[in-house]
């Protein structure tokens, strides 16, 4: 299955795919940059529709910016960040993967 092998190739685990549920699931074993355009990309190829990207990962959320606290890369924060400047695991919603320039992640509360 194509969905499988973009994503074993991606992130280097075994992702848990339910097409009856439209959900695949991936875990990032080791530290990385995500790259949600080539991710959409990918997805699309495999012809597979991406209705949505949800990330959960330990983040520190600061000035209106999420930043991924094992890689250093952020993001602009969408809606509110709550607690400021501690580190902790929250679950995001990633908006405008397509657009890199533009992508912001949302708290999902």
């Amino acid at each position: 299955m194509g969905l499988e092998k973009l994503l074993r190739g991606l992130y280097g685990s075994e992702p848990q795919i339910d097409m009856d549920k439209q959900i695949a699931r991936a875990r990032v074993p080791r530290p990385m940059k995500f790259d949600f355009a080539a991710l959409a990309d990918g997805i699309k190829r495999a012809n597979v529709g991406t209705a949505g990207i949800l990330v959960v990962a330990i983040v520190e959320t600061k000035q209106g910016f999420v930043r991924f606290q094992a890689t250093g890369q952020s993001f602009p924060l969408k809606g509110p960040a709550g607690q400021e400047g501690e580190a902790r695991r929250l679950s995001l919603r990633v908006l405008d993967w397509e657009l890199p320039d533009r992508t912001k992640l949302e708290i999902v509360p």
